[in-house]
């Protein structure tokens, strides 16, 4: 099947995201800016979250939440595995920009905490921790108050921060407005036409209907 590929851009950040999210928030010394990471927004904090919640010798928590902006350089031999970076957009620098959302969880004291990071790449910008964090999850962590719950979690006793970032561009909104996404250009031939090619799909347990990653390029 032909199909209407538009390819946005799979920037995988797993590891680099991490880092400058620790950086952003003076967690640590300055680190180089391997994801080039060149601008940081912070749309929302709450400090402290999880209802007030105070952990034995950690303390409470602060929620900060935001949007990077980064830029890769499609020249760069370390980037020639992303797909048609090359036929990306590109800004008056030559480089190709993306966004993407993160949520931070740390403690407000990180002199009480134990100096690690736990990193999730979210489920389609949906945070899946929960089954780690014995029930302390969902899209908006700190949002939780119960305070069973929030005694019998696994990371915050242990003062562990908890960061994740968006990577999916298939990751809709929640409804408590803390699905982590990526924004991500549309690679186009040279003459600005839409590329086309092969397009695989999986479908799982479909009824009489399938919508297409990709719309077909005809029918």
């Amino acid at each position: 099947m032909k199909a209407n590929l538009e390819s946005r851009i799979r920037v995988f950040l797993r590891i680099t995201l991490a880092c400058f999210i620790v950086a952003a928030c003076g967690m640590y010394a300055a680190l180089p800016a391997h994801a080039r990471v060149k601008k940081i927004q912070i749309t929302s904090k709450e400090s402290p979250t999880f209802g007030g919640y105070s952990w034995p010798g950690v303390g409470q928590y602060e929620k900060i939440v935001g949007k990077a902006f980064g830029e890769l350089d499609p020249n760069d031999p370390k980037n020639a595995v992303i797909v048609d970076l090359q036929l990306a957009p590109r800004n008056a620098e030559g480089k190709v920009e993306y966004s993407f959302d993160f949520y931070l969880l740390k403690p407000i004291d990180l002199n009480k905490g134990n100096h690690k990071m736990l990193y999730e790449p979210p489920n389609r910008g949906r945070k899946t921790i929960g089954a780690l964090n014995r029930g302390v999850g969902g899209d908006d962590p700190g949002s939780v108050k119960d305070a069973s719950l929030l005694a019998n979690s696994f990371l915050m006793p242990q003062g562990y921060s908890i960061s994740f970032s968006g990577w999916d561009t298939s990751a809709g909104a929640s409804a408590a407005g803390f699905n982590t996404g990526i924004t991500l250009p549309v690679a186009r031939n040279p003459d600005g036409s839409s590329i086309t090619g092969p397009s695989y799909e999986y479908i799982v347990n479909t009824e009489s209907s399938y919508a297409l990653a990709y719309p077909a390029r005809d029918t």
